[in-house]
């Protein structure tokens, strides 16, 4: 993504068709946005639930009984044994909380990836909607200079008007048409890219009216730091990762103490004797020296992933921090342009008409303020659309898009 990409806090008003009054979260549930972006990412979600269950019946196999035989042949004796490995002494309960705590980490990891999409298509709206209206911006435009130059025609063939100066008014509509094809060009990619986001046939016009964020009504920043480490999926990846290297811990330690490892009835047969004898041996698994060595591997990973959990802490407060401060910083700036421009634009809209007498001689004047008043508009499109990837900015830091 260009430019203004990149999931945001104050009010914000929801364009035509979104309820101001509804949870936007349950707002999108019912549309198409969150369905679509979620529909797009199922596979993962079907392949990771697969590799869990083949984890699981690969860790419950482990604890079945087991059959070894085991032929000996001498030149004087011959003999068979059947060991029989008993299944082993797993906490059947911290196992289960183990591949249930497996199952979550990749139900979060999944979540975590969706919620990235889901952020960069309200991003990416932000963009379409502000490129839509520049294109209208050019296009009025045009359209009000058109009937200039079917006037410049004919006072240059009735020799009323030099070409010289018709080129000048030609040259200026050329502009103008170049930049509205950038921006259609630039509408195209953002169509492209959403739709290899949302699907292939998604009405872009129809999810552009819903797909917008509001700014929090309270900025408060424990709040929202709170909101954050309670919502967003990445974080609680790393929790869920502690708790399953412990439980992984625990289902190690019980292999350690005392047990019965296998039992093995055996026969020989002594042919230069002609002796014929039958044995049974057990194995047992002594409490010490039988230290496994995963339990060192999963401390280590538990100690990461704890190490990793406040790292991420502390980068959510400070991306907070920067963006509340940031988001004020902008809203005051936004709001002392609009104080000083707004009257300065009444003033010159109303100054316009007056010029606008259809005399060509009159028309550099005219399209000076014309330029100028164009430039504001392409402003100020560009404006709302960065104050609109604030609140998508603070929507991603604190996990949710109700604000």
């Amino acid at each position: 993504m260009r430019g203004c990409w990149k999931v945001v806090l104050f009010p914000m008003v929801f364009a035509a068709g979104a309820l101001a009054s509804e949870d936007l979260d349950e707002l999108m549930r019912k549309g198409d946005l969150s369905a679509a972006v979620k529909g797009r990412s199922e596979g993962v979600l079907i392949e990771d639930s697969i590799a869990v269950e083949q984890a699981r019946a690969s860790a419950q196999s482990r604890s079945e009984y087991g059959l070894e035989l085991r032929p000996r042949v001498t030149d004087s004796e011959v003999g068979a044994a059947l060991r029989i490995y008993l299944p082993s002494s797993w906490n059947k309960s911290k196992l289960r909380e183990q591949l249930a705590l497996v199952a979550q980490e990749e139900q979060l990891r999944v979540s975590a990836l969706e919620w990235l999409d889901l952020m960069d298509v309200y991003r990416g709206f932000c963009e379409y909607r502000m490129l839509n209206s520049q294109l209208e911006i050019y296009q009025n435009e045009l359209n009000a200079l058109e009937p200039y130059l079917e006037k410049a025609n004919l006072e240059v063939e009735l020799n009323q008007l030099s070409v010289t100066d018709r080129a000048k008014l030609y040259s200026v509509y050329l502009d103008l048409v170049n930049s509205q094809e950038k921006v259609s060009s630039d509408l195209l990619e953002i169509r492209q890219e959403l739709h290899l986001l949302v699907g292939p046939t998604a009405n872009l016009e129809d999810m552009a009216k819903t797909a917008l964020i509001p700014m929090p009504q309270k900025t408060d920043f424990e709040l929202l730091f709170q909101q954050a480490l309670q919502n967003r999926s990445d974080y609680q990846l790393y929790s869920a990762q502690a708790r399953s290297t412990s439980a992984a811990e625990a289902v190690a330690r019980s292999e350690d103490g005392f047990r019965l490892k296998y039992i093995q009835p055996d026969v020989e047969v002594d042919y230069d004797n002609g002796e014929t004898s039958f044995g049974l041996s057990a194995s047992f698994v002594l409490p010490w020296g039988t230290r496994n060595p995963d339990i060192a591997v999963y401390q280590q990973q538990q100690a990461l992933s704890l190490s990793v959990m406040d790292l991420q802490r502390r980068l959510i407060a400070d991306r907070l921090r920067v963006l509340l401060n940031s988001a004020d910083a902008y809203y005051t700036q936004a709001s002392e342009r609009s104080e000083r421009i707004k009257p300065l634009l009444l003033k010159l809209d109303a100054d316009l008409k007056t010029m606008d007498t259809g005399r060509l001689e009159e028309l550099r004047d005219l399209l000076l303020v014309r330029e100028r008043i164009l430039d504001v508009s392409l402003q100020t499109t560009r404006s709302l659309c960065n104050k609109e990837q604030i609140a998508v900015d603070l929507a991603e830091e604190i996990g949710t898009l109700a604000q």
